[in-house]
């Protein structure tokens, strides 16, 4: 077997080791931000749980052509970043991941952080606000339907740190697999406020409407090394409209 083949084997074997009733489906919980219609909602993909799932493939060999057997090399290396990153996650401090991380892209404070102004109006010219978003004010790349902020550090800190202890097996064999995780989820309290388009999907000109949600999306990205660590990329209030 070429590297190539090896490579397309990995995710043919993940497959084949979960079954087809493993494969999930996130659904969407009510919101808790009271507006009529509003609701904030998990990733609407459908995928495969990769939790518990690292600890087998190892132990699914290719024949090496010699008559013995090996792992693949892709095998191997997600296995060994799974083992690296180690069975409890570290507590992420979100001032220093950003710091430490700006050139990776890292941007949880300077974008959705407690002391982005709210409205148009209590920022100067040209400065980011979070209503701002909806309508692609600059420095904001592109216009959103949905726009909002962490209430304070403490919640930002809590919020994170509560998901990646709860979800730890899911987002290192994410991390080991695809060097990528992304979750929206419902915290249950209040997460952010902000503001959502009135006027999205042809309903009409753009819009703010203020508004409070309880979801929250953590992005995080696989930081290689000896031993590997991750990075949060980025982490926000989330909100969608049903």
């Amino acid at each position: 077997m070429n590297p190539s083949e090896a490579l397309i084997g990995v995710g043919r074997r993940l497959i084949d080791l979960l079954g087809p009733e493993q494969e999930t489906v996130a659904v969407a919980g009510p919101c808790r931000s009271g507006a009529a219609g509003l609701r904030s909602v998990t990733d609407t993909y459908v995928g495969v749980d990769h939790s518990n799932v690292l600890g087998h493939l190892d132990e699914t060999p290719h024949s090496t052509g010699g008559g013995g057997a090996s792992p693949d090399p892709a095998v191997r290396k997600a296995t060994e970043i799974y083992d690296a990153l180690g069975a409890a996650p570290p507590r992420v401090n979100i001032g220093e991941n950003d710091a430490a991380h700006a050139a990776d892209g890292a941007h949880t404070i300077d974008r959705h952080g407690p002391e982005v102004p709210l409205h148009r109006d209590d920022a100067a010219p040209g400065d980011r606000t979070i209503e701002g978003r909806i309508y692609g004010d600059p420095p904001w790349a592109h216009a959103q339907n949905w726009s909002y902020r962490w209430p304070d550090i403490s919640t930002m800190s809590r919020t994170i740190n509560d998901y990646l202890r709860a979800n730890w097996e899911t987002v290192r064999s994410d991390l080991a697999l695809d060097e990528f995780h992304k979750a929206t989820f419902d915290t249950g309290h209040l997460t952010g406020e902000g503001f959502y388009n009135e006027g999205m999907n042809g309903l009409g000109p753009k819009s703010a409407r203020a508004n409070r949600t309880s979801f929250a999306t953590v992005v995080l990205n696989l930081v290689p090394g000896r031993p590997p660590s991750f990075v949060v990329i980025s982490a926000y209030p989330a909100g969608l409209l049903r």
